[in-house]
């Protein structure tokens, strides 16, 4: 299979080792929400004047990375116990027309049971055009392409739904059919996503990983992405060693290099796509809404755009008070946050 690079991403500087990961830590522990853990803890509650609502970004970690495979390759396969050692969930863009193995269902089933995300990457690869594929005869219609690979991830694989999707190409010619079927959809080019920010939600961007490419380069633009404080998406195509070389092979060494990198920051939230993007979308929701005073509650409404996965919370602290979601108080956590579910659409805070 053969892509073409639709960016040139231009050089970022090193930063100074007081911008680097010094110490190794463990991973961080899910906690019960099922979001991470972030650094630091015995945080006290606060006991101030009621108000002052911040949601926090990206979790309370500093920054975020996603680490994405496209096409559902056999290299992906051949690999996948190493990357899973790592402990990171990832994200991988299934083009269900690829058959990597005879037990590939299987497999990718358990790449899901281990917490992974499958996104769309449409079933036969083809562009927008419908001019070509890379991986058999192109269903009838843009929408079928999509629409195939999704009820085969979901039928097949154990996924609830499927709720991202990466544009075959990087073309443009994808983002309509991505707005009325999910909730983010990744492109190619350069580039990260800040909190709050106005980036189309269906044209994210990322970095795609040329052939042959170190773990120092990933690790550099992981430490300014880190210093900007932002959400790194990457992707890779063939992993090598491998007999299936597709396109841009990296070693798995050096990926392996630049996910324990990451890691021994201690301050870096690694997650999947649908994970770090819903809590982005979240955040700008609630960050975004208006308050409504009336007496001494204060009440944040919202509504959830079509396609967002169910049960995502954002993490928020105010100076003092009670916050409320279905008539309970919000408990107060140590690492310094309140927990807000996203699928309620409102929160009350009260003296």
């Amino acid at each position: 299979m053969m892509k073409k690079a639709w960016f040139i991403w231009l050089l970022i500087p090193t930063f100074m080792v007081a911008q680097g990961c010094l110490a190794v830590n463990d991973l961080v522990k899910n906690q019960p929400s099922g979001l991470p853990a972030p650094p630091g803890n015995n945080v006290p509650k606060p006991k101030g004047k009621p108000g002052n609502l911040v949601v926090l970004n990206w979790a309370g970690f500093s920054s975020a990375v996603s680490y994405t495979f496209d096409d559902a390759q056999p290299s992906h396969i051949a690999h996948y116990d190493e990357l899973h050692a790592t402990g990171v969930p990832m994200t991988f863009y299934i083009s269900s027309n690829v058959k990597g193995s005879p037990n590939s269902d299987s497999f990718w089933s358990r790449v899901v049971k281990d917490g992974n995300e499958l996104g769309n990457h449409t079933a036969s690869h083809p562009h927008s055009s419908m001019s070509g594929s890379c991986f058999g005869k192109p269903a009838a219609s843009p929408e079928a392409e999509v629409d195939d690979c999704t009820q085969y991830i979901i039928h097949h694989f154990g996924q609830s739904d499927v709720w991202t999707m990466a544009s075959p190409f990087g073309e443009t010619g994808w983002e309509s059919i991505a707005e009325s079927r999910f909730f983010l959809n990744r492109r190619v080019g350069g580039g990260s996503i800040a909190p709050n920010d106005q980036r189309d939600p269906w044209s994210l961007p990322c970095y795609m990983a040329g052939a042959g490419e170190k773990a120092a380069r990933f690790s550099q633009l992981i430490d300014s992405t880190r210093f900007d404080g932002k959400w790194l998406i990457l992707l890779f195509h063939s992993i090598v060693p491998t007999k299936d070389n597709w396109y841009n092979p990296v070693n798995i060494g050096e990926i392996m290099q630049s996910i324990k990198h990451a890691q021994s920051c201690g301050d870096i939230w690694n997650d999947t796509v649908v994970a770090i993007g819903a809590y982005w979308m979240g955040q700008k929701l609630l960050s975004a809404a208006t308050p409504v005073v009336s007496g001494e509650q204060t009440i944040w409404t919202w509504k959830l755009p079509d396609h967002f996965p169910p049960g995502k919370l954002v993490r928020v602290k105010v100076d003092g008070g009670a916050l409320i979601q279905n008539g309970k108080k919000l408990p107060w956590d140590n690492h310094g946050y309140y927990e807000v579910s996203l699928d309620e659409g409102s929160l009350t805070l009260i003296p």
